[in-house]
């Protein structure tokens, strides 16, 4: 091989790997035009992900200002609730009793008929009085909500009558002395 012969040979390798470096910096050219695409539609999508947040978050603020003006609404309304001597009786048995209780426990407690200790009920829920109630084997069972029992506890929303709240002492007193001997 000539010496003319290995400088073409070599301008040939030259010229190859020329041309394979074009076309490896075109398809990086476009590997790069595809991120910064990609790049941008990420972009789009953060800003509109970014403002849904922030309208969620604006919803979400005024969900909380309503739960508490409706919150502040219902303390107003209950702060005035008047109750029969009947439904007092029957609040002050769900007040004192940590669980649910059926008509079978309800009516004895009160020393009221099972009609009445039902119309209790149904007059102190329409009241506003949040009572739960539950269901087992066909038969009602009743219990105060635990929120409002404790506000009770610490606002006296419902006002009892002094005599409802001795003869409530008196029963429980009489119950506790008899089950002792």
């Amino acid at each position: 091989m000539s010496g003319s012969d290995s400088i073409k040979e070599a301008n040939n390798i030259i010229d190859y790997l020329d041309h394979l470096k074009d076309e490896i910096r075109e398809e990086l050219d476009d590997h790069l035009e595809s991120i910064n695409e990609n790049t941008e539609e990420i972009a789009i999508q953060n800003s509109a992900v970014s403002e849904i947040d922030n309208r969620l978050n604006k919803l979400e603020e005024k969900m909380d200002r309503i739960h508490f003006m409706f919150k502040q609404l219902i303390a107003k309304s209950l702060i005035s609730v008047e109750l029969s001597k009947k439904e007092q009786q029957v609040f002050l048995i769900l007040y004192t009793h940590d669980g649910f209780l059926g008509m079978e426990g309800l009516s004895p407690k009160a020393n009221l008929s099972r009609s009445a200790v039902e119309d209790a009920l149904v007059s102190l829920m329409d009241k506003g009085i949040p009572i739960e109630r539950e269901i087992i084997d066909k038969d009602v069972y009743f219990r105060l909500n635990q929120d409002f029992r404790l506000r009770q506890a610490k606002d006296s929303i419902v006002r009892i009558d002094p005599d409802v709240k001795r003869q409530f002492q008196n029963t429980l007193l009489r119950k506790f002395f008899q089950s002792e001997t």
